[in-house]
């Protein structure tokens, strides 16, 4: 096989390990969000499963006490339940140890960028030694990142594909520098 042919291929596949590592990151970045809804809306409802048993506490204390009591009973076999779940659950942790592999995989999504940035100027054995450095930098990654699902997964692409929200249009990039730095090339 000529160089060119080769040099094709290595571009190919540094193009979709850049896209493998872009949408780890962003279902990462989409399970964390989520584990963090989950923890805000058990925590809301605890809240509201508490005052509605208080309610029904206050009821029982005057008069209203079968159907008060057994509402009371009800509501707080829920909010046991949630709490254990909840607790067990351990979904601010989860949201963390998301986020914190999202940021990992920011760098390295950056070093794909640069290396592909700087592909026409490195010869192919400067190319597959740092693309062989970052494939095993990227296993590292997802070997100790957290486990993701399919919803995580197409909340992931839906942001990628459709919303656009790792990509910018053209010149938005550069509207984004001080007036000074704007159109050098």
């Amino acid at each position: 096989m000529d160089e060119q042919a080769y040099r094709k291929k290595l571009w190919s596949q540094l193009i979709e390990a850049h896209a493998n590592v872009m949408y780890t990151y962003e279902t990462q970045q989409q399970a964390a969000t989520r584990r963090l809804e989950e923890y805000s809306c058990i925590s809301n409802t605890q809240i509201l499963l508490a005052a509605l048993s208080s309610c029904g506490f206050i009821a029982i204390a005057f008069g209203k006490s079968y159907l008060a009591a057994v509402t009371t009973a009800a509501l707080s076999v829920v909010s046991l339940s949630l709490n254990l779940y909840s607790r067990g659950a351990s979904l601010p942790q989860k949201a963390t140890a998301h986020r914190t592999t999202a940021d990992s995989l920011w760098n390295l999504r950056q070093d794909y960028i640069s290396l592909l940035t700087d592909f026409d100027n490195l010869s192919i054995a400067e190319i597959t030694k740092k693309r062989d450095s970052l494939q095993s930098q990227v296993h590292g990654q997802y070997k100790e990142a957290p486990r993701t699902n399919d919803r995580d997964y197409k909340a992931a692409k839906n942001k990628l594909k459709e919303e656009e929200t790792q990509t910018f249009e053209r010149g938005e990039c550069d509207r984004l520098l001080p007036v000074a730095l704007r159109g050098r090339f």
